[in-house]
């Protein structure tokens, strides 16, 4: 387990974030969500999965997943 106000732990809070938001927006489709983090995004100047690397960039996918899932 993960302790509650670790870094470990905030990560992990955000990837869950993450994950959340984009199953939302494919309303659960695994097939459609692997295919968008996969795929080039001219928002991330290449696929969401390189993005998601370094915590600026999970951060930067998770606003902008938040702010797409905000039109559906």
């Amino acid at each position: 387990l993960l302790e509650r106000g670790t870094k470990p732990f905030e990560l992990a809070v955000l990837f869950v974030r993450l994950f959340r938001s984009l199953d939302a927006i494919v309303g659960g489709d695994e097939t459609v969500a692997r295919a968008w983090l996969k795929n080039a995004n001219t928002a991330f100047d290449g696929t969401p999965l390189e993005k998601i690397v370094t915590i600026s960039g999970l951060v930067d996918v998770i606003a902008y997943l938040d702010s797409r899932r905000a039109l559906v």
